[in-house]
């Protein structure tokens, strides 16, 4: 019965043992791989457990904090933590240059990540680092003129169309007739006028 006991305490703190994230000695936050050639992946403690052997994943991490595996490509290899030690693996030269790479252990339960480190690549620059953000800005001048326009050089060309101080031939109103009809109400008057005054 006690040895039973023992054993199933054992065999807890082995579990115990084998949950422990690995402590990477690399890569590190300053670490920089370049595509095609060798890198290494070190650690200084052990994962004691029946399974030790763990494929390694190249992970990215997204705008919004979480890491993801790289997508479409498999495992750098496999880091087996029955002690403290280090692998070589070769950068793939699938993956563009960039500084939110990582890597993952996933020694269940634990998900052992390392920092956020460089990868550099010749052939696939930082698309990050080659957008560029431009705003066009242009701001209109009022034109007193109707129907005036402005536009710059190799920006969007704005159109500003004001109402003119001073009317168009095409919308002054046509007073001729009202001029007509006044002047002869107004000789009218004046002959009717004259002839009481006579």
């Amino acid at each position: 019965m006690k040895s039973t006991i023992l054993l199933a305490i054992a065999a807890s703190m082995v579990a115990v043992a084998s949950a422990e994230p690995l402590k990477y000695g690399a890569p590190i936050a300053s670490t920089t791989w370049t595509a095609g050639q060798d890198a290494t992946i070190s650690w200084i403690n052990t994962c004691v457990g029946t399974t030790t052997s763990f494929p390694v994943m190249l992970q990215i991490q997204r705008a919004d904090g979480v890491q993801i595996p790289v997508p479409g490509l498999a495992s750098l290899g496999d880091l087996d933590c029955a002690k403290a030690g280090s692998l070589t693996v070769k950068v793939p030269t699938t993956v563009a240059s960039g500084t939110q790479y990582s890597i993952l252990v996933a020694n269940a339960p634990d998900q052992s990540y390392s920092a956020l480190f460089t990868i550099k690549n010749a052939a696939m620059p930082d698309p990050a680092a080659n957008a560029t953000t431009t705003a066009a800005t242009v701001a209109p001048t009022a034109s007193t003129t109707a129907g005036a326009s402005s536009s710059v050089t190799g920006k969007p060309s704005v159109t500003v169309t004001t109402a003119s101080s001073t009317p168009s031939s095409t919308t002054k109103p046509n007073n001729a007739g009202a001029l007509k009809t006044g002047s002869a109400a107004a000789l009218a008057v004046a002959g009717a006028v004259a002839a009481l005054i006579f």
